[in-house]
């Protein structure tokens, strides 16, 4: 028997969590890049906030994984796609949800002005309009890594 941890259980303990830190690391990061008082901060000090974020973005962490990516990935993988891609793409939308979950808890209804810094999206350039979709993206990139965790976890455990 291997001592690494695999299989669902692990699969589902783990993934979530590490796809929840990847987001984590992804905020602060962006908030470094883009608040001038934040900047001045170094990254290190960031480290007490980093854990009390994380543990708030496992609340959103574990029921996106439970209510969104497990019948997403198994519905994928009754389809037959092509092996990671299925927890991959349920990954990425299940880090969507609850990025999306976690940043309206925080901004409310007016998540759209806060992210676009007070302009509608819409009236927005593509350059720009891409720029403030960055933490809905950081949520994609970290759920399909967290997806990509997943799947590793669960065919290690067979």
């Amino acid at each position: 028997m291997s001592a690494t941890p695999g299989g669902m259980f692990a699969a589902f303990a783990i993934a979530p969590a590490f796809a929840a830190a990847l987001a984590v690391l992804g905020l602060i990061g962006h908030l470094h890049l883009t608040d001038p008082a934040a900047a001045d901060v170094p990254l290190a000090d960031y480290a007490s906030m980093a854990v009390s974020v994380w543990f708030s973005a496992l609340m959103f962490a574990y029921p996106a994984a439970i209510v969104l990516f497990a019948p997403l990935w198994l519905i994928l993988r009754g389809l037959r796609l092509w092996g990671s891609f299925t927890a991959l793409l349920a990954g990425a939308a299940a880090g969507l949800v609850a990025m999306l979950a976690y940043l309206y808890r925080i901004y409310g209804a007016d998540l759209e002005m806060q992210l676009t810094g007070g302009v509608p999206l819409g009236e927005l350039p593509l350059a720009e309009s891409l720029f403030s979709l960055a933490l809905p993206l950081i949520g994609i990139a970290a759920g399909a890594i967290g997806g990509l965790v997943f799947t590793s976890l669960e065919r290690a455990g067979r």
